[in-house]
């Protein structure tokens, strides 16, 4: 009995040492190139050429230091290849580190790439097991993804970190790979993302700008949105944080121009479906409630009669642009962003079952009836303009 009891310690004891021997597979930080951001664009002879952007921590200033001290903070590489892989391969002859993306944020889609359609590359966002699923997809709005890698913000000193943080403040119109390949997988909603673009080019100011939104029907690009149906879109998905509006209220003279600014404080967006003889009818309202930022007009928002004609103002201009923007939807784009279809799906699953199938084609001829209804909410401390006496 003594011996089998000392069998079994030594037997533990063994597991232990195994256990709590040295890391065999251990890579060290300074064996790794850490991939901050990754660019896609489609080159004139058919290949792909991906553009990696990779920090440099000897560039990155400590807690204590101030500024980059002369450093470069990242390198942008690219190379060509038939396909991503083939391109990563010669990317990584290229380095004297392991490529990582295990701290990607960012995946820049060119535009002429986007158009030609992303079958090439959706299978390598989702099968190599360091590839992060909140990493935002943004597409180029007239550019390359090479491009907007190489434009410098002055902000961070990692170009695509300034992205992922206008991205992440939810002040503009986030989309992370998730959330866009669930899209492309559904039969009832088309991906969408945000779009950027250079602007000041050839000055000391040149940057980035996000200020649109690409529309996708299926895996390629159908067009952009101006910026006035970016902000529509965050309506939609609730991102409506600092979205102001202005709204002519009178003619403008020499005096004023007649304008008034509000901001949302609080909105919603309703959607409701109907389906007669297996034909959909959906009914959308937008509600919100705004505060008063500026008035450069002559009237006395503190009065209830002006308070009401600017809510009613409101709401028929920011109607006319939803009509607009669903029309570039339907009739020009042919894409499903605002996920409709799902809202189907959701309350009429039988006849979602028929629909589904030609969804594509059916969208565009869905009739969309939008009511939009703004309340002032708040019209600031001075209540009457500053110019009343």
């Amino acid at each position: 009995m003594a011996r089998i009891l000392l069998i079994c310690r030594c037997l533990v004891f063994l597991v232990f040492l195994v256990l709590t021997t040295g890391c065999w597979d251990r890579v060290e930080m300074d064996d790794l190139a850490l991939i901050i951001a990754s660019g896609l664009d489609l080159m004139d002879d058919g290949k792909l050429e991906l553009t990696l952007q990779i920090a440099l921590p000897t560039g990155i200033p400590s807690a204590v230091q101030t500024g980059g001290g002369g450093k470069k903070s990242v390198i942008v590489i690219s190379a060509k290849g038939n396909n991503s892989s083939e391109a990563l391969g010669q990317l990584q002859q290229q380095l004297s580190r392991t490529i990582d993306f295990g701290h990607r944020g960012v995946i820049v889609i060119g535009e002429k790439y986007a158009r030609k359609g992303l079958n090439q590359v959706l299978d390598t966002f989702t099968r190599l097991p360091e590839s992060r699923y909140n990493s935002y997809v943004v597409t180029a709005y007239e550019s390359t993804a090479k491009e907007i890698l190489n434009t410098p913000y002055q902000l961070e000193l990692i170009p695509s970190i300034g992205i992922n943080k206008i991205q992440a403040n939810n002040l503009n119109f986030p989309v992370k790979i998730d959330e866009f390949l669930n899209a492309l997988s559904s039969e009832g909603k088309s991906p969408v993302t945000a779009a950027i673009r250079v602007i000041n080019k050839g000055t000391d100011i040149e940057t980035f700008l996000i200020d649109r939104a690409a529309v996708y029907r299926g895996n390629k690009l159908a067009g952009f949105l101006a910026p006035d149906d970016l902000n529509l879109l965050r309506w939609w998905i609730g991102k409506t944080q600092h979205m102001r509006f202005t709204v002519q209220i009178e003619p403008e003279d020499e005096q004023y121009k007649g304008t008034i600014g509000v901001e949302m404080l609080h909105s919603g967006v309703k959607v409701k479906t109907f389906v007669k003889y297996e034909t959909p009818q959906v009914s959308i309202t937008f509600h919100a409630g705004v505060r008063a930022l500026d008035n450069d007009s002559k009237l006395d928002l503190s009065k209830i009669d002006n308070m009401k004609r600017l809510e009613r103002l409101l709401s028929e201009e920011i109607q006319t642009k939803v009509e607009g923007l669903l029309e570039q939807l339907q009739k020009n784009m042919k894409s499903d962003v605002l996920g409709i279809g799902e809202e189907i799906h959701i309350e009429h699953p039988y006849a979602w079952k028929k629909l589904k199938k030609n969804w594509m084609d059916t969208f565009p001829d869905v009739p969309v009836t939008v009511d939009v209804d703004f309340k002032i909410k708040r019209t600031g401390k001075t209540q009457a303009p500053a110019h009343k006496k």
